[in-house]
């Protein structure tokens, strides 16, 4: 049955039932005072079945045929005696205020039954969203049930990609208009709830805020649910949102922890298990050099042994170097070094580059001095140096220059220059900053290079290599100097 015919069924119901107590009230010759109550129950149902309107109508007519059926003069609307009129005016204010405290009644029943429903729904979805696993798209499931259940015809959860402009629809039913992606992006900026009329009823649109920061919006379309409940839903969805991100970042932070733990226990390997075998090999290989002094063939390869072990030991020194730097165990010691010194420090720590090919060092006039760490400088020159060293042509020499930066007054620029194969094409970008492996002198350069970069980020620097004009290779360190007060003048 429509909700018109049933209207129509419910108001002949009240004229019939009118009707028909007149007629069998007249019959039996029931007294006024009798009849009066019959007419009071017929008010009182056709109030209850019909609302307020069919009940004030009902009340009027039942007054008519009160007076017009059982008042002397009968069938007529005159009034005889002055106690009728008393008692009809009392009939007909009873019957009203009856229909209107059974109206009361009614609707006060009804919005307790929908505030009962509302918060066995909020309860519910409390439930479903805060036992939900991690992934988003459950919590989108849930929002849904809620929605349905507060009587929204569509709608769903869209959240926010660090703008309402950029959104990621978790959860929607039904059509989805293009205008609502502004609606949605309105409520985000204004971070107001925003209630309109639409084809389906009544729409809203509710901004999840968290902190004050908003991370989507819940949207119900169609909806009789209260404002109350929605934005008691959407306060439910935003926190357990958050909390889902709460969730996410907890498990890459313990991730990381792990790693670090990880990190930590390996590199204490390294450090036992690979430090005490070189300490026994470099004791075997004095021992070797003693044996092998009258033998200059085996002095000679005794001798590079001894190099690339030295070598090996300056890695692993790095690595753990490197380590406790990037865990916060250990920091940089910054103070004014002049450039100077610093390359005369590698030289000394680099005796056999020096004695087998030309090493020339350049500081310009108005180079200042670098506001870093010695120790940790020196070991990224040395590095580059010796990868330098290694994919040079024999003869060729290495130079080492340190200027200002022609770009940035506050920092100096030192630079470690070969005649190598060069970079690649495709290795280093339009910056110098090396973007792919190869086989050629970058390949070569790995470890040594990747230690390098990290002592200079330490000191708050950078590396780039870049291709030498004539061939060869160019490795910049760019490093803080260490700028002098400005005098005050008289």
């Amino acid at each position: 049955m429509t909700p018109r015919l049933r209207k129509i069924v419910i108001w002949a119901g009240a004229f019939a039932a009118i009707t028909i107590v007149t007629a069998l009230s007249s019959l039996a010759g029931l007294n006024p005072s009798a009849v009066g109550f019959a007419y009071l129950i017929v008010v009182l149902f056709a109030s209850m079945w019909g609302g307020l309107p069919l009940g004030t109508i009902a009340s009027i007519a039942a007054t008519l045929c009160y007076n017009f059926f059982f008042f002397e003069p009968l069938y007529t609307l005159t009034i005889a005696e002055p106690a009728n009129w008393f008692a009809l005016a009392a009939f007909l204010v009873a019957s009203v205020t009856v229909s209107r405290l059974v109206i009361a009644a009614r609707t006060q029943a009804e919005h307790a039954e929908q505030r009962r429903s509302e918060l066995e729904t909020l309860y519910g979805l409390s439930i479903d969203l805060f036992t939900a696993t991690n992934r988003i798209g459950a919590l989108g499931e849930a929002a849904g049930r809620a929605l349905t259940l507060l009587g929204a015809r569509a709608g769903g959860l869209v959240l926010f990609d660090g703008s309402p402009y950029r959104q990621n629809v978790i959860w929607w039913s039904g059509d989805k208009p293009d205008e609502i992606e502004d609606l949605i992006a309105g409520v985000g900026r204004h971070k107001e709830p925003l209630e309109l009329p639409s084809p389906l009823g009544r729409d809203a649109y509710l901004p999840l805020i968290v902190g004050g920061r908003t991370t989507g919006a819940l949207v119900a379309r169609g909806t009789e649910a209260s404002r109350q409940a929605l934005e008691s839903a959407s306060r439910l969805v935003a926190l357990a949102v958050e909390r889902e991100r709460f969730i996410e970042e907890n498990a890459h932070i313990q991730g990381l922890r792990e790693s670090d733990a990880l990190k930590t226990s390996l590199l204490r390997a390294i450090s036992h298990d690979l430090t005490t075998p070189l300490t026994a090999i470099t004791i075997h290989i004095e021992a070797l050099k003693r044996k092998a002094a009258s033998d200059p063939a085996l002095l000679e390869a005794v001798s590079g042994i001894a190099d690339e072990t030295s070598r090996l030991r300056r890695r692993i020194d790095n690595l753990l170097a490197m380590a406790r730097l990037e865990a916060g165990k250990a920091k940089p010691r910054r103070e004014p070094t002049p450039p100077a010194d610093l390359f005369r420090a590698v030289r000394e720590n680099l005796p056999l580059v020096d004695q087998s090919r030309p090493v020339k060092v350049t500081v310009d006039d108005d180079c200042p001095d670098l506001n870093v760490d010695p120790s940790l400088v020196l070991e990224i020159l040395v590095n580059l140096i010796e990868n330098a060293h290694r994919v040079s042509p024999a003869g060729e020499a290495i130079e080492i220059v340190a200027r200002r930066h022609p770009m940035d007054a506050a920092q100096v620029r030192l630079e470690v220059l070969d005649r190598g194969p060069g970079v690649p094409p495709g290795v280093a970008d339009s910056n110098g900053n090396v973007v792919a492996s190869a086989t050629a002198d970058i390949a070569q350069r790995g470890l040594g290079l990747e230690i390098a970069r990290s002592l200079a980020a330490a000191n708050g620097g950078t590396i780039a290599i870049t291709p030498r004009p004539g061939g060869g290779t160019v490795a910049r360190v760019d490093l803080p100097a260490a700028l002098l007060p400005v005098a005050e003048h008289a």
